[in-house]
């Protein structure tokens, strides 16, 4: 790989990434950009902020800056704002007005900016196009902010793109190679070519004469003095087939000016820094209203300059494997709806977030990604701002009302109203979400992306590897009740009891969960009913053996809302208060403090055998029921086994005597219970026929209970 003798605005400091960096569980790509116009840097800031390492390649050596002035539109100041970049501290100032005037300066029509600002997040400014640029290269260099410090080489000049590898070759034959390459140079690309090589940008029928007057100037003459707007104003003049824009930038001092007239009128190069002659621009504009030429006439002839407006046929896409073009490389821009500087801005901070820890084996797929969401985006107002431009009126200005039927509003509505930072985010989101391997679990609210629960995290991914590390213990009274009664809790005919007994097994179990990961190392207590011996006989015929759970008590809410939405299980709330000692163990269940449920068990002793254990068949039943808005058609209302995984390692058993075990349930009524009396009023009409065993069991390790099955 060849070297790059060029001169170089700040070296890379290799011990400066970690200085504030976003990310440091990636080591960051390796980008090489190409250009350092406005679009090239924005992007190399936010590539920067986001841990990656960033080159940038310049042709010229920033001796002088191409351009006057520039809009600043709402939705590019929010991405500005993103990277810590305010305009007005170089001295923007805000759009407040837009009139629409002839050529003969009489008033079309005024727009109130001011007024319409409250309509979008951030200000519309007007800039100077050099205080902008030195901004953003200060930004990109400076040892100070988030991430490593952008590397500048100047007077380095690419003539090849190589996407399949991801090089970049020099006019002297040198290379460099990355990771990726965003090709930002602008109108006449190079880097272009590696994506479509018969692209080639074309003159448009239009240039303009560009240049900035002081303010006070035209303020200081009678005769011009009244021509120009307030501070903040933008004016446009209008003829049938040319246009003059002037706006105030740097704290309202200087006038910018756009004087767009026919490409056959002026002999405008293929470059934006020609010289024009003051007496060639005084020519085209010479039957316009004296006093707007007599402004025209004030300018300095070594500021006039004379440029052609381009274009490009649309591509058919903005990326080609490690190569991704952003800014006028990829859309150039007439520059009737202020948009072209906006664009490259967008595009720049999209393929930053878009490139979100993405490893070099990432990036094709990723650069594609960037091309869905910002294509049509960028192609859009390309073509917006194309049919703006051949708006105008007649020479009699008979056609003065086509001003106001402009679909400028529209246009510009689209390009104002979008957040290129929110919106890139949420198709990275997206995106993660549908490349995850394996099918992944919603619940409400979905709004939000995927929500964790036991059995994934925000991504989709198990939380099994940390299963083992998770704890939790069970304190169980299994005793022995009416049958009879457990069969008016059963949802469906198809649940019977294995053997016809009126005397049925039934345990309650207190159980804590510790250290669980998706809950970032917190836990929970519940309480849960389980009647033994139970059938579920469904529609094939088939009868399924198991323990009937019909409720469940918890004291988090996240268990709750995940066991019922994904699992089925009757879950509700009630606060659960656990004290336990060596040889004794007491849980108090209450709802706002109405106590409504207690189990106690006392003389625990060490044992090998766990008295309160018993077969539970192939798993749990429960029946999943989730009602509907439309009442009486429920979303779901079927069976679910949960088929028993491999169980927890026992840590630890402790026994008591069977008179040593009280289980209670208090019907508290509808006033202390308003929501729960129901299920207390049940649970303790139950009689306690005999007590089979008590036990506290500590486990290490828990199940994630994804092994599911629905039954019919």
């Amino acid at each position: 790989m060849g070297s790059i003798e060029s001169p170089v605005i700040r070296l890379r400091n290799s011990d400066s990434g970690s200085n504030g960096a976003i990310h440091t569980d990636h080591t960051g790509l390796n980008v090489l950009i190409v250009g350092a116009g406005i679009g090239g840097l924005a992007a190399a800031i936010a590539l920067r902020r986001r841990g990656h390492h960033v080159e940038v390649f310049e042709q010229s050596g920033f001796a002088s800056e191409i351009g006057a002035a520039i809009h600043i539109t709402p939705n590019s100041m929010g991405v500005l704002k993103y990277l810590g970049i305010d305009p007005r501290d170089s001295g923007a100032v805000p759009l407040l007005q837009t009139r629409f005037l002839s050529a003969n300066n009489d008033l079309l029509r005024v727009l109130d900016n001011a007024a319409e600002a409250a309509r979008w997040q951030n200000p519309w400014l007007m800039a100077h196009r050099a205080h902008l640029h030195s901004q953003l290269k200060e930004a990109a260099a400076s040892k100070h902010g988030i991430g490593e410090p952008v590397t500048i080489h100047t007077s380095s000049p690419v003539i090849f793109t190589d996407g399949h590898t991801a090089t970049i070759t020099f006019e002297d034959g040198s290379t460099r190679s990355g990771d990726v390459i965003v090709g930002a140079d602008g109108v006449h690309s190079k880097s272009r070519r590696s994506i479509l090589s018969s692209a080639r940008s074309f003159k448009t029928e239009a240039s303009a004469f560009r240049f900035i007057i002081e303010r006070q100037i035209v303020l200081d003459d009678p005769e011009t003095a009244a021509v120009p707007g307030p501070d903040g104003s933008m004016d446009m003049w209008y003829a049938a087939d040319r246009k003059i824009v002037v706006y105030s930038t740097s704290n309202n001092k200087l006038l910018n000016f756009v004087c767009i007239h026919p490409a056959h009128m002026s002999d405008a190069g293929d470059t934006y820094d020609k010289s024009a002659s003051k007496s060639a621009m005084l020519e085209v504009y010479k039957d316009w209203h004296p006093s707007i030429l007599a402004m025209l006439n004030k300018v300095d002839p070594a500021d006039l300059k004379v440029f052609p407006f381009f274009d490009l046929k649309q591509l058919p896409t903005f990326v080609s494997e490690r190569v991704a073009l952003i800014g006028d490389a990829a859309h150039p821009f007439t520059p009737h709806l202020a948009q072209g500087g906006a664009m490259a801005i967008e595009d720049g901070v999209s393929l930053s977030i878009l490139l979100e820890n993405a490893s070099p084996a990432d990036v094709p797929e990723r650069l594609q990604l960037y091309n869905q969401v910002r294509y049509t985006r960028g192609s859009s107002i390309q073509e917006f701002s194309r049919q703006v431009g051949r708006d105008g009126l007649a020479s009699d200005g008979s056609e003065a009302k086509k001003v106001a039927s402009f679909k400028l509003h529209g246009y510009m509505s689209y390009a104002l109203s979008h957040d290129e930072v929110h919106f890139s985010t949420q198709q990275l989101r997206n995106y993660m979400l549908k490349s995850h391997k394996g099918a992944v679990r919603w619940r409400q609210p979905t709004a939000f992306g995927l929500l964790p629960s036991p059995r994934q995290d925000a991504l989709g991914n198990s939380f099994t590897a940390s299963l083992g590390q998770s704890t939790s213990t069970s304190a169980t009274i299994l005793f022995e009740t009416s049958a009879t009664l457990l069969r008016n809790l059963f949802p469906e005919p198809q649940y019977y009891f294995e053997k016809r007994d009126t005397v049925a097994k039934v345990s309650v179990s207190v159980k804590s969960l510790r250290n669980m990961a998706w809950l970032g190392g917190g836990g929970y207590d519940l309480l849960q009913l389980d009647i033994h011996g139970v059938c579920y006989k469904g529609t094939d015929g088939v009868a399924r053996k198991g323990t009937y759970c019909p409720l469940v008590v918890e004291n988090l809410a996240d268990p709750i809302l995940t066991g019922r939405e994904e699992l089925g299980f009757p879950k509700l709330f009630s606060d659960i208060d656990i004290s336990r000692h060596t040889t004794s163990y007491r849980a108090n269940v209450s709802w706002r403090g109405a106590k409504w449920a207690s189990l106690e068990i006392s003389g625990l002793q060490t044992t090998d055998k766990d008295p309160a254990e018993i077969d539970r068949g192939e798993g749990v039943l429960a029946h999943k029921y989730i009602p509907s808005t439309e009442i009486g058609k429920p979303d779901s209302d079927y069976t679910v086994l949960h088929l028993t995984d491999s169980r927890p390692t026992v840590k630890s058993v402790q026994a008591a005597d069977r008179s040593s075990a009280r289980l209670n349930f208090h019907d508290l009524g509808r006033t202390l219970l308003p929501t729960l009396h129901p299920v207390a009023n049940r649970l303790a009409e139950l009689p306690i026929f005999r007590t089979i065993g008590a036990s506290v069991v500590e486990y290490q390790g828990v199940s994630d209970i994804t092994n599911v099955e629905r039954l019919y």
